[in-house]
């Protein structure tokens, strides 16, 4: 179901990629939790949407879309975490950068994981 939804140039939004046959416009947000889910670095669509999302971090100074960025990255080994997490931090630093627990847990998880370069999500049993 992830491939089908794609957006055209790669990534994900919060429903189809096309619908009247117009291209809608990919999120940053979700892109990366279809990521998280799309694990095989050899899927086209993983492979676009990384590409789409190294894109959009570029001009992305919201540490929301940081943190779940720098996710994604980290798991498939794409050398654009490097980059994030720092733009992350530097957002943190930012005395009026967040304002909400949602934001802050989540670069919480995102700097932990990159910290240590693990995926936080993968249960081992």
């Amino acid at each position: 179901m992830l491939r089908d939804r794609a957006c055209p140039q790669g990534g994900w939004n919060a429903g189809n990629g096309i619908v009247f046959g117009a291209a809608l416009q990919p999120h940053i947000d979700t892109t990366a939790v279809a990521l998280l889910a799309l694990t095989d670095q050899a899927d086209p669509a993983a492979a676009r949407g990384l590409d789409w999302l190294r894109q959009a971090t570029t001009d992305c100074w919201a540490a929301y879309s940081l943190a779940w960025s720098a996710l994604p990255f980290l798991i498939h080994q794409h050398p654009a975490v490097d980059d994030c997490i720092a733009k992350l931090v530097q957002v943190l630093s930012s005395v009026d950068s967040v304002s909400n627990i949602e934001t802050l847990g989540l670069a919480a998880i995102a700097l932990n994981a990159a910290e240590r370069y693990v995926n936080p999500f993968q249960v081992v049993i």
